[in-house]
């Protein structure tokens, strides 16, 4: 396993958690292969392929309002063009005056297509949730 293979997949983490917060759609599906899934802790939602991708976006908006992804404490491993990941998502919301944090974790499994490293599946699982009410 190349060093440079977890740097890649790292800024892969990077434009997924900027593309989401800022509510780019097409660069946000842009992460995962086109037969890509996401499982999500939104009411079960599991978007599949680029399309879906897209169209969850705004649900994600709309769910949660200002959205900030971290990623931390990634494990990953690789095998040839595969991979898998697991690492934490500090997660942080901001809507109606209300302001959220989740603990959640990430659980990838990643393919290189055309020299770029793309999420072909990504589960979310939710640990815990903290809430902060302002005036």
């Amino acid at each position: 396993m190349a060093s440079s293979d977890i740097q890649e997949i790292k800024a892969l983490n990077a434009k997924y958690n900027f593309s989401l917060d800022e509510g780019n759609a097409d660069a946000w599906a842009s992460c995962f292969t086109a037969d890509g899934a996401f499982h999500a802790a939104i009411n079960g939602a599991k978007p599949k392929g680029t399309e879906q991708l897209q169209a969850f976006v705004p649900t994600c908006i709309e769910s949660f309002g200002t959205m900030y992804h971290l990623t931390t404490n990634e494990i990953i491993s690789v095998d040839g063009e595969s991979a898998r990941q697991k690492c934490y998502l500090q997660f942080f919301t901001k809507k109606d005056g209300t302001l959220d944090g989740y603990i959640c974790v990430y659980d990838d499994w990643l393919k290189r297509e055309k020299g770029d490293w793309k999420y072909s599946r990504r589960d979310v699982a939710t640990k815990d949730k903290f809430t902060h009410l302002k005036d």
